[in-house]
Parts: C-alpha cells; structure tokens; sequence
C-alpha cells in the first residue's frame, strides 16, 4: 500500500479521452484503454481524497450550494457507480475503498464483492477500510463524548444533510466481512485496525489478495 499517498495533480486531457472513448455507459473502461494504463489501481468512492497512482472513482460530483458535511467535494477522475464497473475478468490490479461498503444493503455489497473478485488479476489486492461493528458497540461506552458521538453515527451515516447516498445501510464487523471474502474465494485475508483513513482503533483495515 506504499503508493496510496494523497496527491494533487489530475492526468491530462480526461475530458478529451473521455468523449473521444466514451459510451456513457462505460467510462472508467474508456478511461484506461484511453490513457493505455497497464497498472490498474482504483480508489473506489473517492469524495475528496486523491490518491496518486490510482484511478479515483466516485458516483456523485459535488453540488455546488448542496452541503454535504461528509466529505470535502469530489476529486474523480472518472464517475462511475462502483457496484457494476463493467470491466473485464483479471484487468485490475488492486482496489482500495474506504468507508464506502457502508452505504449499502449487505446482500448489495456480497454481489459488488463478487464483481470485484471476477475483476482483479490472479494475486490482486483488496483493501477496505469502514467502521467495524463491534468496536463501534464498544465505543458507545467510552468515555470520550467525541469518540461516543462519532461510534453512534456509524450506525445510520449522515442523516442531516438530507442526501440519501450519504446514509448508511448496514455496518459491518471486521470478522464478518473477513469471513465474506473468504467465501468468494479471496485468500490471504487478514484485518487491523490500524487504519489509513478516518479513526483507526475503530475502524477496521482488510485486506484480501485474490
């Protein structure tokens, strides 16, 4: 994970690759085959944050005069929605996503698992970052009424903006999705919580090779 490190600067000419490439309906496929990547790393849900030496992939552009406390607006490179990519089998090298697996359905996420292991190259790498279920429990407890607050808010996501992507629909625990994983088929599965973004301690670092 040595090259997930913020970065500011955005390739050239996307516009151009993008309309030049492009069916609506598929344009982080247009993207790469415009930019003729042969390393792919994608940074699925990526808001505000870059990454360098990734494709930074988000479904939503931010709206101006729309707040959204959330995130800091949305840096894509390409907007696409990361439940059905619409790459081939074996293309991707690694996919790193962070407190995005959230916002939707268990049985939701289980399929987007599944797409994303069709797509990863033999010994790709998975890494996820959210909250973990059970530390959020134990950090209603804490005596700290910041970190009460920010374990109690996991629970439901962002419920004041009034932006129904930002709400969450279930959380996971580390050793329920680490069991997930394992069932489709990823091994080499493994979680810390020493985590990259947001809190570690209580959110949880996993990380599944193909």
């Amino acid at each position: 994970m040595n090259s997930i490190i913020p970065h500011a600067g955005i390739r050239p000419d996307t516009d151009r690759i993008l309309s030049q490439y492009a069916p609506e309906h598929n344009r982080l496929k247009a993207y790469i085959d415009g930019y003729k990547l042969g390393i792919v790393k994608l940074h699925l849900g990526c808001g505000g944050i870059r990454w360098r030496d990734f494709i930074n992939v988000d479904m939503y552009p931010a709206e101006a005069g729309t707040p959204d406390s959330s995130r800091i607006g949305c840096v894509a490179d390409v907007f696409a929605d990361m439940r059905k990519l619409g790459l081939a089998n074996y293309s991707v090298d690694e996919i790193f996503t962070s407190h995005t697996i959230d916002h939707f359905p268990r049985w939701e996420a289980i399929d987007m698992f599944r797409d994303w292991y069709r797509m990863l190259k033999p010994d790709g790498l998975l890494v996820i970052e959210a909250a973990d279920f059970v530390r959020c429990v134990l950090w209603l407890l804490h005596p700290n009424r910041s970190k009460r607050i920010s374990a109690k808010n996991q629970f439901y996501g962002n419920q004041w903006d009034r932006i129904d992507f930002e709400t969450h629909r279930y959380l996971w625990s580390a050793r329920e999705l680490v069991g997930v994983l394992r069932d489709i088929g990823f091994r080499k599965v493994s979680f810390s919580h020493a985590t990259l973004t947001h809190h570690p301690g209580r959110d949880m670092h996993v990380e599944a090779v193909k």
